[in-house]
């Protein structure tokens, strides 16, 4: 049976009736009437309870319109897979849950898959990510929990620890470490592309005034303008995220540590062996 046949019996069944079906498929009445009666003279049984101007589905109709319904996922589930196989032969899709990994992978992968698109998203929930790796939206993702899932092969890749920047003058740019809570009243720059920061920030400061910058160039003008405390981490100010007449201090809190997990398809693991042996060298050398 043709798959716009199964698409015209799914619509009739969710829409009720066929001047309403008619309506979603952008098609005249009568000719959807006429694809019913096509699938019954196909099938060989009747599918629908006739009255006077009008149809319903009757009991063996309305199996057919649950079998059209499983068929038609699986077709778009066949067309999305053979895509997006097709895609990673071409394409090299990085997601993460955190901008920093993104940041400090993208050299490696430039070096090792350079005959590729490379190209990265930042989502930050580990509950979207993994499922996007096994569709194969993503070759590769970053995450904070390591996925126990066999099809699934994950390193340890690194770690960091947001910071709070304050300027010298500020009450406690002389403590050796903050807290959350101690910017109770205060406000706070914050970039809003921050991935899975965002979420730790805005629990865990409800008191704080969060002035949120959604454009990158707007955030470094405040910074330059103001003297305002923003967000840092150690990892950042590692690649020159420091300003002059400014400290930056560790948030104290255990929500403001994380653990980053390189994964990948188990399958694909000898795809990605080189790369992940390169990542481990250049984390125990950034540890040392």
């Amino acid at each position: 049976m043709e798959v716009f046949l199964l698409e015209q019996l799914d619509a009739f069944a969710r829409e009720g009736t066929l001047s309403k079906a008619a309506e979603r498929l952008h098609m005249t009445q009568p000719a959807l009437s006429h694809s019913m009666k096509k699938i019954e003279e196909e099938l060989g049984v009747s599918l629908f309870t006739r009255e006077k101007g009008k149809i319903s589905l009757n009991e063996t109709g309305r199996l057919a319109a649950d079998c059209a319904a499983s068929l038609l996922r699986q077709h778009r589930e066949m067309a999305d897979r053979i895509v997006a196989y097709d895609r990673s032969l071409r394409e090299l899709r990085l997601g993460s849950c955190a901008p920093y990994p993104i940041a400090a992978l993208m050299p490696l992968l430039q070096d090792y898959f350079g005959d590729r698109s490379i190209l990265s998203e930042l989502v930050p929930e580990d509950e979207r990510l993994i499922p996007e790796l096994k569709n194969r939206r993503y070759s590769l993702v970053v995450v904070r929990e390591a996925p126990e899932d066999p099809d699934l092969f994950c390193v340890r890749y690194t770690e960091e620890r947001l910071m709070l920047t304050l300027p010298e003058e500020h009450r406690l740019a002389g403590e050796r470490e903050v807290r959350f809570a101690d910017f109770a009243g205060e406000s706070v720059l914050v970039q809003q592309n921050v991935g899975f920061w965002m979420d730790v920030v805005k629990r865990k400061m409800p008191a704080t005034n969060l002035l949120v910058q959604t454009g990158m160039s707007e955030y470094w003008a405040l910074i330059q303008a103001t003297k305002f405390p923003f967000f840092n981490s150690d990892r950042m100010s590692e690649h020159g995220q420091g300003i002059p007449g400014r400290v930056n201090l560790p948030l104290a809190d255990e929500e403001a540590h994380a653990v980053f997990r390189l994964v990948c398809l188990a399958k694909e693991r000898k795809k990605y062996e080189a790369f992940f042996n390169a990542v481990r060298a250049e984390a125990i050398a950034g540890r040392r």
